[in-house]
């Protein structure tokens, strides 16, 4: 399973996970990755086997950045040996981290990071709660947070092994868990952590002077989110949005709904606010810093939402972090099965693709915000993919779009599909129609495997009472 690809002078390294979950690489030079372009019949070097996906003619050029389409020709033109081990589905050992942070002027901004950061709580995949803190902790007050974190999830496991890091400075802290400890992640995730828990960590590395950039192999970091690449970071709040279907009305994102939602476990409750607490009773407060962390780890243990993120990264050959973009993931299915077909996607020149880069949206309307009664919600499974199937939408089954006064007289023609909107479409069946009969089959099958599964679970449970 590919975590990153990154382009370096004349190399390209990839990064993926092997057998033991851990972050491995592997080195190519620039000239191996080419990519598809778009050319003119009489052009020097025009490919003899293969046609663009429309019928044009294609050449290989050499890549001076990568071409979305590329990275599936790149891999499937590697030695065997080297694709087997960066396409194995291999499960990253994963740690949950939480940080808490000083709060003096009201709950401190990620993108301001004023406030000292005041522990790091490290669950990991062995179950050990560790924390990194400003404070000095007697082992007495270590056992007993060991002992109140297996009471608070007896209900689960009660193998937890609490340890304890004292610091003299933040900075030694901060640079501790990115130099000595994140190196060690193949995955890191936690509640709400891109968007808070990281960007709150990079801020406070720029006022500390920490160059967050040091921690990766190849000293860059991703520019959208300042990770340092082939080390794997992501949100499970996002996760659980998007793919956890098991809630059924999200009211909340907040992790104390969830985890009552989920676990039916919910955070540690305190009086006054969390300053107070850090202040008056440290020990409850690394004990509520680690009980946090924990919850995510059995919400994951739960639903396995990273996992889905993962098999879809698995079965489309992408880049773990682009995995979660629809766009991606279709555009990668549709490289592969045009290559199955001997077609490939060429880029188009810079000039001609700015003349077909304009594309009218689709209408959204706006809500009117208001109360109301008597509201019913609908859900239509699949309801795109079956409208694609239905009427062969895809790129390479479009003739053409005629005025809506001309549907019916074009409808006459029984070998086209005429939309309501006027877009013709060819009856063969298209590329994306292939590829989503194929999913839709392989998850019919994956339904009724997991519909056998949980039925013979009921009848051994009722056997066993």
């Amino acid at each position: 399973m590919i975590l990153d690809i990154e382009q370096r002078d004349r190399d390209v390294i990839v990064s993926y996970y092997d057998t033991e979950g851990k972050v491995a690489y592997k080195q190519y030079p620039i000239a191996q990755f080419q990519n598809w372009y778009i050319c003119d019949e009489k052009e020097k070097g025009v490919s003899t086997e293969f046609k663009n996906w429309d019928g044009r003619p294609v050449k290989l050029g050499n890549a001076r950045q990568f071409n979305k389409f590329s990275l599936n020709y790149f891999i499937d033109g590697l030695p065997e040996k080297d694709k087997e081990e960066i396409l194995a589905y291999n499960m990253p050992k994963t740690y949950f981290v939480d940080i808490e942070t000083e709060i003096v002027d009201g709950f401190p901004k990620a993108e301001e990071a004023k406030s000292r950061i005041l522990s790091f709580s490290i669950i990991t995949p062995e179950r050990k709660a560790i924390v990194l803190g400003l404070e000095d902790m007697a082992p007495d007050k270590i056992k007993k947070i060991n002992d109140d974190t297996n009471e608070y999830f007896k209900d689960f496991d009660q193998d937890w092994e609490f340890k304890y890091h004292k610091f003299n400075t933040e900075y030694d802290m901060v640079y501790t868990f990115l130099m000595k400890f994140l190196p060690k992640f193949p995955m890191m995730t936690g509640w709400n952590f891109i968007n808070y828990d990281w960007q709150y960590i990079v801020n406070r590395c720029k006022r500390l002077q920490i160059d967050v950039a040091e921690v990766g192999m190849t000293k860059k970091v991703d520019r959208n989110d300042s990770r340092p690449l082939h080390i794997g970071i992501l949100d499970y709040m996002q996760l659980y949005d998007k793919y956890d279907r098991s809630v059924k009305v999200k009211e909340s994102n907040a992790l104390d709904y969830v985890s009552g939602q989920v676990l039916n476990v919910k955070k540690i409750k305190y009086s006054g606010s969390l300053q107070d607490l850090y202040r008056d009773n440290f020990v409850k407060y690394i004990y509520y810093n680690v009980v946090d962390s924990v919850l995510v780890y059995y919400i994951d243990q739960k639903l396995k939402s990273m996992e889905v993120l993962l098999t879809l990264a698995n079965i489309t050959r992408m880049p773990l972090y682009k995995a979660a973009s629809p766009v991606a993931v279709t555009e990668s299915l549709m490289a592969r099965k045009l290559a199955e077909q001997g077609m490939r996607i060429g880029t188009e020149r810079r000039e001609d693709s700015e003349k077909n880069s304009q594309y009218a949206g689709a209408f959204v309307k706006e809500p009117i915000v208001g109360y109301y009664e008597g509201v019913s919600a609908f859900d239509f499974a699949s309801l795109y993919p079956s409208i694609m199937r239905q009427f062969n939408i895809s790129p390479d089954a479009y003739i053409e779009q005629v005025y809506k006064t001309e549907v019916a007289e074009r409808r006459k023609d029984k070998d086209v599909i005429v939309c309501d909107n006027g877009v013709v479409y060819k009856k063969d069946d298209s590329i994306l129609k292939k590829i989503l009969t194929d999913l839709y089959s392989q998850r019919k099958q994956y339904k009724k495997m997991s519909y056998d599964y949980f039925t013979k679970a009921d009848q051994l449970k009722k056997r066993l009472r």
